[in-house]
């Protein structure tokens, strides 16, 4: 984003209204760059529009639920504010939430959250948002082929590196500070690593799959990420065709209204039909990239 681009002056109303939904779950640096504003005048605005007035006492659990969607997105002494807590507060409660983790069948509210926020949270902080083991996280996350975003490993590694000389790091760089070096371990994990190039024989096979099946099936087949997959196909104008749409469609509505969540919200979608055999390198390859 350059000085050019950004927008100045008054907000709009359309604006405030989106940096309401961003903030809590992007934080400060991916909110600004979508709304084309500066960090500094993001995080400025969040305060004004945002702030809560002092709250003391026991947490609620609308107060945990506000907590729990914002931490590793937002820095703490912005979060507390909009909290209404201090720095040290949510720091304490955090850890208190972190102590209080569930165990055994996902949700399917649950999973959607995984693949909403797991590319831009750091590991040890996904503990909190989702009351879910870091064990139990990294195995969801690699079931459905997820991983860090590009952009966010960078600037955890970034911040790692301004931990290392001692130096301050603004609040618009740092999902949070009790996380910056409990998260220099995902550096050396699957989700920061740059996956490699696409090789001639995988864009062949992506073109092949993407039509008729689900980025997932498609994604393990290739030994890639899902977002990898969806952001190539878009990328080479790759389209789903209209069966699988409509049965994707299908799918998605009956577990809107299946009553046994948990039977449904652990069997991807199937696709139309069975998935061809995978290049022989691809397992190689899934197990190398972690």
């Amino acid at each position: 984003m350059t000085r050019r681009s950004l927008r100045r002056g008054n907000w709009s109303v359309t604006e405030l209204e989106r940096l309401r939904e961003l903030l809590p779950r992007r934080g400060v640096a991916d909110a600004a760059r979508l709304l084309r504003r500066s960090p500094d005048s993001v995080a400025r605005k969040a305060l004004a529009l945002l702030r809560r007035p002092p709250r003391r006492g026991a947490w609620s659990g609308e107060d945990d639920a506000r907590l729990r969607a914002a931490w590793g997105a937002v820095e703490p002494r912005l979060l507390g504010p909009m909290l209404g807590r201090s720095s040290a507060e949510v720091h304490k409660r955090a850890a208190e939430l972190r102590g209080q983790l569930q165990t055994g069948p996902w949700q399917r509210a649950e999973l959607q959250l995984l693949k909403e926020v797991y590319g831009t949270r750091a590991d040890a902080d996904l503990e909190v948002v989702l009351a879910r083991p870091a064990a139990e996280i990294a195995g969801r996350a690699a079931e459905w082929c997820l991983a860090k975003d590009k952009r966010f490993a960078a600037r955890l590694a970034g911040a790692g590196r301004t931990a290392e000389q001692g130096i301050a790091a603004p609040v618009a760089e740092v999902p949070t500070v009790a996380s910056a070096a409990a998260s220099a371990a995902v550096g050396a994990g699957r989700g920061a690593r740059a996956m490699p190039r696409w090789t001639a024989a995988e864009v062949d096979r992506l073109r092949e799959l993407y039509p008729e099946h689900d980025n997932l099936a498609v994604a393990k087949a290739l030994g890639r990420t899902v977002t990898g997959v969806a952001n190539k196909a878009n990328q080479l104008g790759l389209k789903k065709s209209p069966a699988l749409l409509a049965t994707i469609g299908r799918h998605n509505v009956g577990l809107r209204y299946r009553r046994d969540e948990r039977a449904a919200v652990l069997v991807p979608a199937a696709p139309v039909r069975p998935l061809p055999t995978a290049h022989p390198g691809a397992a190689a390859a899934a197990a190398a990239r972690g």
